[in-house]
């Protein structure tokens, strides 16, 4: 097995993915970074649950049965049956923060939630490191067990560890590592900053999908794109400057629920762009209906349009909208096709 790729994944799959539903409120924020600037959260319990994934069990069959084979050719199957862990039984969710005016590599701060064995969890992580020719240590942070994982190859050194029986996390410093245990204990208090705990109050544990980042941290993105954001209209990158921050999510249930949220100054600022959204939005309604008419192509998009409301959500406004799978069918049908 070649240790940078294959010990790698296999080490951050065996202590990083092994995850079970837990009843607990998903999405511990307050472990994550004090300066965290961007949260992604993908919620793959609530996906497997929905009534999407039950109503179509063969394609989700097909869907398992080529992850599970990916695994096995990766060599990581093994491991996880050692540590008796499912993916899609067992995997609830997945959180990856962006700290704000640090380098990605020393900033990247991974969070999973469920139910842990640590024991199994120590015995099947040391057990690939054996095969795989070392690499990872057993430490104490903060007084909690940790795994220092150290590729070949140059790869930068991680922490991965269990904090509590529901919590595992991933960091890239020692430091990171130690203050989220802090802020899980309660000896730490969490101070994100104002414009991402708005943010955070757009999104919940229902969601399929959430993202939010602060005006900054989404310039930065931006500029840091290929070819240095050369790809990005200059007048994004202006709308962004002006940005706060922003929210968005996808919640896939019977139907596909979507929402953008906008972080302004304050509530009264909020309500009012809700109001001349709103207003707009009446205009794109009557636009959409008279297209449809003329073209029946435009059908599904007048659909859409008609589902999309905004409103004020304290110093936020957000967009909510929603697509039918029929809906949806409808639209890619009408996409232009190559040959």
């Amino acid at each position: 097995m070649q240790f940078a790729r294959r010990y790698w994944f296999a080490a951050v799959a065996a202590l990083g993915m092994l995850a079970a539903t837990s009843t607990a409120q998903a999405q511990q924020y307050k472990v994550l970074p004090n300066d965290t600037e961007a949260i992604l959260t993908l919620n793959i319990g609530q996906i497997l649950k929905s009534e999407v994934a039950k109503s179509n069990k063969a394609i989700l069959e097909i869907a398992k049965s080529k992850a599970n084979e990916g695994l096995e050719n990766a060599g990581v199957a093994k491991w996880l049956k050692k540590a008796d862990f499912d993916l899609f039984r067992d995997l609830h969710s997945m959180t990856v923060a962006m700290p704000g005016g640090r380098p990605p590599e020393d900033a990247a701060f991974i969070l999973l939630e469920g139910n842990f064995d640590p024991d199994k969890i120590e015995s099947a992580a040391n057990e690939a490191s054996s095969e795989a020719g070392g690499g990872l240590k057993v430490i104490k942070i903060a007084g909690t067990k940790a795994f220092e994982v150290t590729p070949k190859g140059g790869e930068k050194t991680v922490y991965i560890g269990v904090i509590n029986r529901k919590t595992l996390i991933g960091t890239a410093s020692k430091t990171d590592f130690a203050d989220a245990v802090a802020r899980l204990n309660g000896s730490k208090q969490s101070t994100m900053k104002d414009e991402v705990k708005s943010l955070l109050e757009t999104v919940n544990s229902k969601q399929s999908v959430s993202f939010v980042a602060t005006g900054p941290m989404l310039l930065k993105m931006a500029e840091k794109a290929p070819q240095g954001g050369a790809g990005v209209p200059p007048a994004a990158l202006d709308g962004l400057k002006q940005l706060d921050g922003l929210s968005f999510s996808i919640t896939v249930q019977k139907n596909i629920d979507f929402q953008v949220g906008l972080n302004t100054q304050d509530n009264k600022t909020a309500a009012k762009y809700a109001e001349v959204g709103n207003g707009l939005l009446t205009l794109g309604r009557l636009q959409a209906a008279q297209q449809a008419q003329k073209n029946e192509k435009f059908a599904p998009i007048a659909e859409i349009v008609n589902t999309v409301k905004a409103s004020a959500q304290g110093r936020n406004v957000v967009v909510r909208g929603q697509v039918s799978f029929e809906t949806l069918g409808k639209l890619l049908q009408n996409l232009p096709m190559q040959n």
